[in-house]
């Protein structure tokens, strides 16, 4: 991947894509789904792995 400095305006999500290429290359989701996270009690929580991954 090649990167290049600019001088234009960034968005907050800037690096996402990186990161999501990053995070699937790695195969961290399912070394997160083989640990024993916690899991919430509540009708709205949400997935351990969905959120240890939404902090990459």
């Amino acid at each position: 991947m090649d990167y290049e400095y600019t001088d234009k305006w960034v968005t907050p999500w800037g690096g996402m894509l990186q990161m999501k290429r990053l995070l699937d290359k790695t195969g961290i989701r399912k070394v997160l789904e083989e640990l024993d996270l916690p899991e919430g009690r509540s009708n709205h929580r949400i997935n351990a792995v969905s959120m240890a991954e939404s902090f990459g």
